[in-house]
């Protein structure tokens, strides 16, 4: 079942992934102000992770692409990082880039959970 088309996925995927470059920037205290919710800093950054993941997988759906979109994704989470060890008021952090990947492999590996059930759904309905 399609929700949006691949360039939707696109549109929204680029709005999060720019909003998260400006994330490095922004002061601790005004982060904090914008959630309702406090959650772990590391559930957040495997969220947001999975997230894009997901977005990015529904841009470009086929299975070439999924090691692709892990790679570019775990880098993309590590240069934020790198950008954050250089502004004064935050700091880098490992962990934060192992929530990240942690968020792209758990999507990952529910994704391809998904793909096997479907497909023995399809072979045990024919």
């Amino acid at each position: 079942m399609k929700f949006l088309n691949k360039s939707v996925y696109k549109v929204i995927f680029f709005i999060i992934a720019t909003l998260l470059m400006l994330y490095p920037v922004m002061p601790n205290d005004y982060i904090s102000s914008l959630y309702p919710v406090e959650l772990n800093d590391k559930v957040e950054h495997a969220t947001v992770f999975f997230i894009l993941s997901l977005l990015l997988n529904r841009a470009s759906a086929t299975r070439g692409y999924r090691l692709r979109n892990v790679v570019a994704l775990s880098l993309f989470g590590i240069v934020i990082e790198l950008i954050q060890h250089f502004i004064p008021h935050r700091s880098a952090s490992l962990n934060d880039v192992f929530a990240n990947i942690t968020g792209i492999l758990i999507f990952q590996l529910l994704f391809s959970i998904y793909l096997y059930l479907s497909k023995r759904k399809r072979i045990i309905a024919q």
